[in-house]
């Protein structure tokens, strides 16, 4: 599933940044289910600061080897942070112009950098071969070249290096359920939907070989599902 006639790199850039579209979205939805959005609010600051739960970080630790690491649509910066408080060297891509300037410290700080641009053109500031670790946190979704993105970050990865992939699952049970008020949906600066299998398919084809896609990693009751791929 895709956007047919998705916005170009410059809009998603200035007219569709995530920190102005996530505004605009988070008041839409309340607007339009109030209670039902504030129930999904509540549920997620409790996952997020009682149960403390953060995938992530385990899956790097587990996964990525001592070195330079890259998060492809770094956002703010959090988890270059996190990432250089782990022991990495963190880099990062960001197209926002606001969320760039905010992240360039995060990366600085542990010997890394910030490159403002797209994620496709971005990567072609680093060398092949960089990066031992890469994660793509909520970018696929947003990216209309997705093939073209695998294809550079597999070369700038190491030979075995690890990429961590979170994208929202077009095949859950609450997209069936909720159909279009389906918290996935995001028009226009989401592009592209996947299922477990044309996630696997279009990572396959991209020379990495898939590590880690459980079934608790694609459960159909989450709305989003995680993967773990390795640059052989």
């Amino acid at each position: 599933m895709y956007l047919e006639n998705p916005p170009d790199y410059d809009r998603l850039r200035k007219e569709f940044a995530w920190e102005k579209t996530a505004v605009l979205e988070g008041k839409r939805r309340l607007a339009a289910e109030p209670m039902f959005q504030r129930l999904a609010r509540v549920t997620k600051w409790f996952r997020r600061h009682v149960l403390k739960r953060n995938k992530l970080a385990p899956l790097a630790r587990r996964y990525f080897q001592p070195g330079a690491v890259i998060d492809v649509g770094c956002g703010k910066g959090h988890w270059l942070r996190r990432m250089g408080e782990m022991g990495f060297v963190p880099s990062g891509v960001e197209i926002s112009d606001g969320l760039a300037a905010q992240a360039t410290p995060h990366a600085t700080a542990f010997g890394g950098r910030v490159v403002h641009d797209n994620a496709v053109d971005g990567l072609d500031q680093f060398a092949d071969g960089t990066f031992a670790g890469a994660t793509l946190m909520s970018v696929l979704e947003h990216e209309s070249n997705p093939a073209r993105l695998l294809a550079k970050l597999y070369r700038k990865l190491v030979t075995n290096g690890i990429m961590i992939i979170k994208v929202p699952n077009f095949a859950c049970w609450n997209r069936r359920i909720r159909g279009i008020r389906w918290c996935g949906f995001r028009f226009p600066d989401h592009v592209n939907y996947f299922t477990p299998d044309t996630l696997r398919e279009m990572i396959q084809r991209a020379k990495f070989k898939v590590i880690r896609f459980w079934t608790v990693d694609r459960f159909p009751l989450s709305d989003n599902m995680w993967m773990v791929c390795q640059a052989t």
